[in-house]
């Protein structure tokens, strides 16, 4: 695969991609779930894509018109990304753990006009919609009114596959993928991202990397709404790699079960998982060539001892990206110093800003804020004022996270300015959480904020200040939160009263002041 195979045309999208490679690796198996043993060829992937397509079209949908889709990583849940991809509809991933409020707010910014989910999600996913004026069709992957296989049967025609032609779109102006993501403020917003730049970004990553060969078993852990997941997505079928995932529910002890049976070669991990990984003397890490841990702060000396537990050919790395960048920002250097996140890929100008001056950093092992240009998303959707926030007037992305780099230009991680808190493979938005505790009348103020942890990446602490002469416990507080949003977003880390926030001399809350305070205090 390379540039020269690419019909570059100003209309050719992923769509156009994904289906032409399908093609080419049609007895090869393109995915497997190891939770039930079952597995599916590219062939029967294009199949069912094309037909799921034809039927979307049939059904009405038009070029733009936003299709969410929602599950756990069975064999079905990519068949509609796919479908949506060759008929130029925007696809958003919808976290499989969300209650109804964190559904209403991604449905209220997206607008789909139809969902794919369990038939478990259908009563959440109704009641949005309604409450929001939307007119949503919902189709099951399992069972309940209406399957995705009686809706294909009810829409497609009996036209010879091999006459299916992709949409025509114009790719300036219809995404192709929609990510729920998070910026400095802590407000949800979804990145939209284009066909040609997340195309061309990706194709020349996948030559960079050496995985264009193909044919290997790619572990996929990720979850339908991450950027990582879109990804793999649009590579497959480029690479003709098979996709290990599971459509059972988040349990490590089965992704050791995973590893030890179908010795996956390629994998894409959190630092969680690493660290897990590393406890576990009865898995197989040898069966891996190509290791990338991202995600979340990783401690040098744990990244080095975990290296030794692979095999003397295996690559392990550790990648630096963000959502809005569409993923990667350096490139993995793996053969640098410990605890380094690589070098800036070629198509990105990256500097490094002062947070205090402002002032661009040129002296190696001086910490300061990313800020970046390159292929990038598109905007956050239908908020204008947020995209524009988000970048400098010429052009840089503001990233959030500081960084230093060495003499040799190899950037390390230090830490975010943002207010996201990273629980294992999860966001959560402090200001979710905020909104759901401030409601309680004994609550005068509260700020969620997150505290590292070796296996958990990091854990949501809730600082409460009390209302005067008013009470409320920390299980209280706890049980708020439990009862309206998804498991991944649970207090963890605890609750801490106080009397006061630190204040910086703009009178901002001063976040890092605040940690030292939670830090030194008992939590409950």
């Amino acid at each position: 695969m390379n540039n020269s195979e690419m019909h570059c045309s100003p209309d050719y999208h992923l769509g156009h991609v994904i289906l032409e490679h399908s093609k080419r690796h049609a007895d090869t198996v393109c995915q497997i779930d190891a939770a039930t043993g079952d597995e599916e060829t590219y062939s029967s992937v294009v199949s069912r894509s094309i037909r799921l397509a034809r039927a979307l079209r049939n059904y009405g949908l038009k070029p733009g018109d936003v299709v969410a889709v929602g599950g756990r990583n069975h064999l079905d849940l990519h068949i509609p990304v796919y479908a949506a991809l060759y008929d130029g509809l925007p696809s958003v991933g919808v976290d499989p753990y969300f209650k109804y409020d964190e559904v209403r707010t991604l449905f209220n910014l997206t607008k789909p006009k139809i969902a794919f989910c369990q038939n478990e999600h259908v009563e959440v996913y109704d009641k949005a919609a309604r409450d929001l004026g939307l007119e949503l069709k919902i189709v099951t992957f399992d069972h309940g009114n209406c399957t995705m296989s009686e809706f294909v049967n009810k829409y497609d025609t009996d036209e010879p596959l091999d006459e299916f032609k992709v949409a025509k779109i114009d790719v300036d102006k219809v995404n192709a993928f929609l990510v729920s993501t998070s910026g400095t403020t802590g407000k949800v917003k979804v990145a939209a991202f284009n066909h040609q730049p997340f195309m061309l970004k990706w194709l020349k990553v996948l030559q960079m990397s050496r995985m264009v060969k193909g044919h290997k078993r790619t572990l996929l852990i990720s979850p339908i709404h991450w950027i990582s997941t879109c990804f793999t997505i649009f590579s497959t079928p480029l690479t003709g790699d098979t996709k290990i995932q599971t459509s059972k529910p988040d349990d490590f002890d089965h992704i050791v079960y995973i590893i030890n049976k179908y010795k996956p070669r390629n994998v894409l991990m959190s630092p969680t998982l690493m660290s897990y990984l590393m406890t576990r003397k009865d898995v197989d890490l040898e069966c891996f060539r190509s290791v990338t841990v991202t995600g979340s702060r990783i401690y040098p000396d744990v990244f080095e001892k975990f290296k030794t537990l692979l095999s003397r050919e295996a690559v392990a790395s550790i990648a630096y990206g963000q959502t809005e960048m569409l993923g990667p920002i350096l490139l993995p250097n793996p053969a640098g110093p410990s605890g380094n996140c690589g070098q800036p890929l070629p198509f990105y100008d990256v500097k490094l800003i002062d947070q205090e001056t402002r002032a661009e950093i040129k002296e190696p092992h001086v910490t300061g804020e990313m800020w970046v240009k390159g292929p990038c998303f598109t905007e956050y959707y239908q908020d204008p004022e947020e995209t524009a926030t988000a970048f400098t007037a010429d052009g840089y992305f503001k990233t959030g996270d500081l960084l230093y780099r060495d003499e040799k230009n190899n950037y390390f991680y230090v830490e975010r300015i943002k207010a996201l808190i990273k629980y294992r493979n999860s966001h959560v938005i402090p200001i979710e959480l905020e909104d759901i505790i401030r409601k309680h009348p004994s609550v005068k103020d509260v700020c969620i904020i997150g505290v590292s942890d070796p296996l958990d990446g990091e854990r949501p602490v809730a600082c409460v200040i009390k209302r005067q002469g008013m009470e409320i416990t920390a299980q209280e507080v706890k049980d708020m939160v439990a009862s309206k949003l998804s498991k991944n977003k649970e207090l963890r880390g605890g609750v801490v009263f106080l009397n006061a926030f630190p204040q910086t001399s703009s009178g901002k809350l001063a976040r890092a002041k605040l940690l030292q305070v939670v830090m030194n205090s008992k939590r409950e």
